[in-house]
């Protein structure tokens, strides 16, 4: 179970990155107030009035417009260290020691410390004959 949670973790936090990353831009053109043409990653054809023309200048019928989403990429890697892996393990081990240090002096409490047995009417292991060897 405790493998399965950390994969669907792993995997989560990997789709995670890559939608955080992700950039892309939608390109529409519009004829008046109809869509004519959509595209995804590309530039969209238009309808195939020129707007040389004048009278279609003058009218303005026809629009562009695109929605970009842009993505984090500012992403940098963990700058690398001079440490040897056997010294970046040690490292950590006295820091982490010395935080259980005061800890380690204090004594806990025994929850049966205060704990009576019930009295014993007869003893049963005697009676049965039941032994552990």
């Amino acid at each position: 179970m405790k493998a399965f949670v950390h994969k669907t973790g792993a995997t989560l936090l990997a789709f995670l990155l890559l939608f955080s990353t992700l950039s892309f831009s939608v390109d529409m053109h519009f004829c008046g107030r109809s869509l004519v043409d959509m595209e995804l990653f590309h530039k969209a054809e238009g309808c195939g009035m020129s707007m040389d023309d004048s009278q279609t200048a003058a009218m303005g019928c026809c629009s562009d417009h695109q929605i970009v989403v842009a993505g984090q990429d500012d992403l940098k890697a963990p700058p690398a260290t001079d440490l040897q892996p056997p010294l970046q393990l040690a490292l950590p081990a006295p820091v982490y020691s010395i935080a259980l240090l005061p800890e380690a002096g204090r004594e806990a409490p025994l929850p049966y410390e205060k704990y009576i047995p019930p009295l014993l009417i007869r003893d049963l292991p005697v009676q049965h004959q039941v032994f552990l060897i």
